[in-house]
């Protein structure tokens, strides 16, 4: 340990033990300390001139949240543990300026990747994340950045959001993560790559999401898609879901604030479906095996959902660029 680091430890040991008092709950002593031996003692030893004494604090307190909430486990540095303290230095200034906001962001999507994707996806998120942070100007870029990086990592609900806050980013960084300066909002283009300018070709089977709950899905029964709020869903009575799904990926996300609707719409944004799997949708028709037995489908922005009357799993059906 570095004096520098030593010194800063001393003078704040009495405020340390007054937050673990306040807010350990059931964290052990013995895991803080750990957690303060691998990680944050080596992120103030390498830390470019004097640690300062608000990061020290706002790495304690990340210490306590993610003992808890499972972002650090009590023996060994966590995958988020290792990213953190190989990559602070790119991350550093940031988390000088702001040191409690710019932690608990990182921790928070990190966590969230974590739970959707899993922990190989978030990490490279976190890397990317650090990759990009000299080229932002602020706490808000960053944060920004991160709802992008989380768009492209695969959470597709983040989809809106990330074309509203790309706009802030860097032209050059912009370019550097997708290929392409500007990203076409059209949500028609919405599964073809960014900057792809072709003819859309049919629609075409994207990927297959749901499940029955006994088996970790979120449907009892086989569901059945609709348009509420110009958004769609799947609800099977009990659950309802919306479709959130683009070229980086397909999700089934929590949509209480639809369900009530959902039980009683009966608008299925001009889609339709025959039991012999013919589709037609988004002014297209396509026949498509895996849709045979199809009991329902919807359309909206680019997306279609189409349910089978003997499955819990919904198909998401949508329009590629011509020979991708």
């Amino acid at each position: 340990m570095t004096a520098a680091a030593a010194a800063l430890l001393a003078t704040w040991r009495d405020e340390l033990n007054a937050r673990f008092a306040r807010a350990a709950g059931d964290v052990a002593p013995g895991a803080v300390l750990a957690y303060m031996a691998r990680t944050v003692v080596p992120i103030l030893d390498a830390w470019h001139g004097e640690p300062p004494a608000p990061v020290l604090l706002a790495l304690f307190d990340l210490g306590l949240t993610g003992l808890r909430a499972g972002l650090l486990v009590e023996a060994d540095p966590s995958r988020f543990e290792q990213v953190l303290r190989a990559r602070m230095p790119a991350l550093g200034p940031h988390v000088a300026r702001e040191p409690g906001v710019v932690l608990r962001a990182l921790g928070n999507g990190y966590l969230n990747l974590v739970r959707a994707r899993g922990p190989e996806v978030a990490a490279a998120w976190l890397e990317a994340l650090a990759a990009g942070a000299a080229r932002c100007a602020d706490r808000a870029a960053l944060l920004d950045l991160g709802v992008v990086l989380g768009w492209r990592a695969g959470l597709a609900e983040a989809r809106d959001a990330a074309l509203e806050r790309v706009g802030g980013l860097e032209p050059t960084l912009v370019a550097a993560l997708f290929g392409a300066a500007a990203l076409d909002p059209d949500p028609a283009r919405r599964f073809c790559q960014p900057g792809a300018a072709g003819r859309l070709g049919p629609l075409a089977l994207i990927a297959t999401v749901g499940g029955f709950v006994g088996f970790g899905g979120p449907f009892r029964r086989p569901p059945r898609p609709r348009v509420v709020a110009d958004r769609l869903v799947c609800t099977d009575g009990d659950a309802t879901l919306e479709v959130c799904a683009d070229v980086f990926g397909a999700r089934l996300c929590p949509a209480g604030w639809a369900h009530v609707e959902a039980q009683t719409s009966t608008d299925v944004g001009g889609a339709a479906v025959d039991a012999a799997g013919a589709v037609r949708a988004l002014g297209v028709k396509v026949t498509l095996a895996e849709a045979r037995g199809a009991g329902a489908a919807a359309a909206c922005a680019g997306v279609v959902a189409v349910t089978l009357v003997d499955s819990h799993q919904v198909l998401v059906l949508g329009r590629r660029e011509i020979g991708a």
